[in-house]
């Protein structure tokens, strides 16, 4: 192996969805049956559960990835948006369509945004794995489903993640194969899933303070239930640090696709700011709308669910005094809440909240939308969050965003200094 990193989570396996008839997958994927496990970061977690899916034999390849930028101009890499991927996005190839020595036609193509592997899946009729989905699959060895307790096998993993990466990779059929045929689950380079967002690493306890003003919610805490296990740190360390925007040498992905045929989900698009995503949002009023109809007004905006009972209302509160602090200024000023709970924010509920804050509707804006939306949005704001036993586990934070959403200065603190948010809440008032 050249490379060592992957996805993984150690799983406890406490059943297994057995259909009367296996599905036949489609070319170049297999079936992976369903179940219930217990992952490890949540030490008092239930158990989740993954329904059957397909998901790809080895990770995309750097020629199938060139096959689809040639037929998408809009992601060769002079072309893309620094919105959808960063600098490094494609940067061990030679050029817009020429691989190079440096990425072999059959190697993972890495150094891809998770905006560019939401969008070949796309193009080819399937979509990224959950985080559920590749950790159900990824704790089989050659022999069993599930070898996490395995002691062999935990140091096999060890010695992979011990190995230096290397400028050029193997072929991704090198990979090593599992007992349900997939190849180079470890060994190869970590993969992309579809909610890379919803990892978040913290404190082992709610009285570490540094930690808990920087990324908590009173969700529950994600916690591992072996801190002694340096792979799933080494791991979930670095998930918690991605951004969708990031493109990594040892970063590459795999597709998935549902047995029962996938609820058409929002398709990617290339955009410059939050408020060029599509979907439909639904206002505390109960109208419809698109974020492009929050441009033309400087914006304070969070995100985070009503039910919170810890860091969402001292986020709102601390907008409240953002707002004071404003003075006759906070007339110009949109105040936003995005809803991570659709289930429970309905237009009465964040109404509710809004009469029960004594907010201005008349400068705040509560909206809610379907799961698939407010997860793009999240990626595009940079938000983590992940619900626990019915309640979300979330980062925090207040974005100053200017009239076209391009986000100019946030906060990810709990209690932090209002003075730098009302100061370029002001400066963006003075260039009008």
């Amino acid at each position: 192996m050249k490379t060592v990193f992957s996805w993984l989570t150690f799983v406890l396996c406490v059943a297994v969805d057995a259909p009367a008839e296996t599905p036949r997958p489609p070319q170049g994927m297999v079936y992976i049956p369903g179940g219930d496990y217990k992952p490890l970061y949540a030490k008092e977690a239930k158990s989740r559960h993954t329904k059957p899916f397909f998901t790809d034999v080895t990770q995309v390849t750097n020629a199938e990835f060139l096959s689809f930028v040639k037929a998408h101009p809009e992601w060769r890499r002079s072309q893309v948006r620094r919105s959808l991927a960063d600098e490094n996005y494609l940067a061990h190839w030679a050029g817009d369509l020429e691989l190079g020595d440096s990425a072999p036609s059959n190697a993972p193509v890495t150094h891809v945004s998770w905006f560019a592997a939401k969008a070949w899946c796309e193009a080819q009729g399937k979509r990224l794995p959950t985080q559920d989905e590749w950790e159900f699959a990824a704790r089989a060895d050659a022999t069993k489903q599930d070898a996490s307790t395995d002691p062999a096998y935990l140091q096999q993993l060890l010695e992979w993640y011990s190995k230096p990466a290397t400028a050029a990779l193997e072929d991704v059929h090198t990979g090593v194969k599992n007992v349900h045929g997939l190849r180079g689950m470890h060994g190869l380079v970590w993969e992309w899933v579809q909610d890379f967002n919803a990892t978040l690493l913290m404190g082992d306890s709610r009285s570490d303070g540094s930690l808990e003003r920087k990324l908590f919610c009173g969700a529950g805490s994600l916690l591992a239930s072996d801190v002694s296990n340096y792979a799933a740190f080494m791991r979930y360390a670095l998930r918690s640090s991605l951004k969708g925007t990031y493109c990594v040498g040892s970063l590459g992905f795999r597709a998935a696709r549902s047995v029962t045929p996938d609820v058409p989900k929002i398709p990617s698009i290339s955009f410059t700011t939050a408020y060029d995503l599509p979907g439909e949002w639904r206002s505390q009023d109960d109208q419809p709308l698109k974020l492009a109809s929050l441009r033309g007004r400087v914006r304070v905006l969070t995100m985070g669910f009503t039910r919170c009972k810890f860091a969402c209302p001292r986020i709102l509160s601390d907008m409240q005094h953002i707002e004071q602090a404003l003075g006759k200024d906070a007339e110009q000023v949109g105040f936003a809440f995005l809803s991570i709970d659709p289930q429970f924010d309905t237009p009465a509920q964040m109404t509710a909240t809004i009469h029960e804050h004594k907010m201005n509707p008349a400068r705040w804006m509560f909206l809610a939308a379907p799961t698939d939306i407010v997860q793009q949005a999240a990626v595009a704001l940079d938000f983590k969050y992940q619900l626990v036993d019915g309640f979300f586990a979330h980062s925090n934070l207040i974005a100053v965003l200017d009239e076209n959403g391009r986000v100019v200065h946030r906060e990810e603190v709990l209690g932090a200094d209002i003075r730098p948010v009302v100061d370029a809440v002001r400066k963006l008032l003075t260039k009008r």
